[in-house]
């Protein structure tokens, strides 16, 4: 990012860097500043950072100065930004001199849900660089960080290594790219957890005390229902978390392992409670 360890990190409040990173980002940046932004369905609001932005800006010295734009995709409601959804904030990266990240944590599920390519939710959409992830789509412990541009690529290259990531025997981690890249299993498998998903999707949209506030666009579900709704579930064998974001929130995940027998069966089981 620019400006660091003096600049200021634009996210969502409730993104994954802002939240689930320890102080991982602020050590790695040398201090940077986190600057959470409020949003509905896990997007930051433009015209609210925007606003952030130029406050920072006007005070100069006394705000840390606005550096970059990270968006998460998948957000962390589950929700898909396309790539006209990224027009807004590269905008004000072009404005005001930022560099816009992406978190990809969970890419391949955004690339198969929006059916564009992606190059198409990248780069040619502004971002500079991508944190393109394997890891919850059939890599153990596989990241890959892609660059855009040139001149953060080489200062990337040092802090890597700074920061202990230079591995002796890197290609034992290259070969799950070689295989997931391959016949392009890593959509494959998002596709089948993204469609996993969609079945489960069906079964709590259906039920008269469940809400989804948010639409499933990923393989990541948000259903809103009772505690003792919950416990039963649970009690049940079903497997989820309680999500801090909304009261009675629960979250379900599928992935490429989950098999139409074990969404038949949890179907079975929301049905009755």
């Amino acid at each position: 990012m620019r400006y660091a360890p003096v600049g200021a990190i634009y996210c969502h409040d409730g993104a994954h860097i802002q939240n689930d990173e320890n102080t991982a980002v602020e050590l790695y940046t040398g201090g940077a500043k986190m600057a959470p932004i409020a949003g509905e369905r896990g997007k930051p609001d433009p015209l609210l950072m925007r606003s952030h932005i130029e406050i920072a800006t006007v005070h100069g010295v006394h705000n840390a100065r606005p550096g970059a734009i990270s968006l998460s995709n998948l957000s962390e409601s589950g929700t898909v930004y396309r790539s006209e959804d990224i027009a807004p904030y590269r905008s004000l990266a072009d404005e005001y001199e930022l560099t816009l990240h992406m978190d990809g944590a969970r890419f391949a599920n955004a690339v198969v849900y929006s059916g564009e390519s992606p190059a198409d939710l990248t780069w040619r959409a502004g971002v500079d660089c991508l944190s393109f992830g394997l890891t919850k789509n059939g890599g153990i412990a596989t990241e890959a960080v892609v660059m855009f541009d040139r001149a953060l690529a080489e200062q990337f290259a040092y802090r890597r290594k700074r920061a202990g990531h230079l591995w002796s025997k890197q290609r034992f981690i290259a070969a799950q790219w070689l295989a997931l890249l391959t016949d392009d299993l890593w959509l494959v498998n998002a596709e089948h957890a993204n469609a996993m998903a969609k079945e489960l999707a069906g079964g709590f949209a259906s039920h008269a005390d469940i809400d989804l506030p948010w639409p499933v666009e990923g393989n990541e579900l948000f259903p809103v229902m009772s505690e003792e709704m919950r416990e039963s579930l649970r009690a049940a064998g079903l497997e989820f978390y309680d999500w801090p974001a909304r009261p009675n929130m629960a979250r379900f995940v599928t992935n490429f392992t989950t098999e139409p027998g074990d969404i038949a069966r949890a179907l079975e089981v929301i049905a009755t409670v």
